[in-house]
């Protein structure tokens, strides 16, 4: 995970200082309106203080466990901007594949959250995100199934493969707090950054950190500058830990997505 979390940090601070360096293209930051095109935030998101924004991304979920197999992933967000300062919506996460040689499986996680923002300045917002979820899956037939399959690895493959479940301990109802922040760079490039953890009924908690960038394609687009309030392309990473079976190991997603807001 610690080498994820270097790569994001040098490609974020190249990214910056790069953009930040041509004046001619960073917005000003006199009084509080909001730098033309909006702000990208985490979770397939953007501020604009109105009007509704749905995002899809998809990508690849390293596990948290160790010698896991690669999940795909993919996850959306809708999203109803009420005022300036709240928002609210409703987001989707699934992923699946074959998570130890042993176990196939889809999971499906669902949330619906409030979303509060402070506007700093015109490049700048915070937000506070509390959040209720639930989740799907078959989770008691996954591990009934699991504990009589017959395996295609080898017995020394699968006494290897540690903590791969630990992607869906998180079972149940649960709730979540996350706190984060985006910064416009210019009129096309915006960074976020969150911190979050969510706790399950069953007494399973998760930690995560996201990390992201984005470009604003309506800022490029004569038609989209003229019909919608943004349209982002966004790379985000996701490192997550579990506390419940613990091994002390992250998991980290990275995902493309695309935002529309009108």
């Amino acid at each position: 995970m610690a080498r994820f979390l270097k790569i994001w940090t040098v490609l974020l601070l190249t990214l910056g200082s790069m953009l930040l360096a041509d004046e001619g293209n960073t917005v000003q930051t006199a009084g509080k309106k909001l730098v033309d095109g909006g702000i990208l935030l985490p979770r397939e998101a953007s501020y604009q203080g109105k009007g509704f924004g749905v995002g899809i991304g998809g990508g690849a979920l390293f596990p948290s466990g160790k010698n896991c197999k690669v999940l795909a992933q993919w996850q959306g967000t809708g999203e109803y901007a009420y005022s300036p300062h709240v928002s609210a919506g409703v987001s989707v996460r699934m992923y699946g594949g074959n998570i130890d040689d042993k176990i196939s499986m889809i999971y499906q996680r669902y949330h619906s959250h409030v979303r509060l923002h402070y506007l700093v300045n015109p490049n700048w917002v915070l937000f506070a995100e509390p959040a209720f979820g639930f989740e799907s899956t078959s989770l008691d037939k996954i591990r009934d199934e699991s504990s009589t399959a017959t395996s295609l690895a080898t017995e020394d493959e699968v006494n290897e493969a540690v903590g791969c479940d630990n992607e869906y301990s998180l079972d149940g109802a649960s709730g979540a707090l996350s706190l984060g922040s985006g910064f416009a760079l210019s009129e096309s490039w915006s960074v976020n950054g969150a911190v979050g953890y969510e706790h399950s009924w069953s007494g399973v908690g998760q930690l995560s950190i996201n990390l992201g960038f984005g470009f604003n394609l309506r800022n490029n687009v004569d038609y989209l500058k003229r019909n919608v309030l943004g349209a982002w392309i966004a790379f985000e990473m996701v490192a997550k830990r579990y506390f419940s079976n613990e091994t002390g190991d992250w998991g980290v997603a990275n995902m493309i997505a695309f935002i529309l807001n009108i």
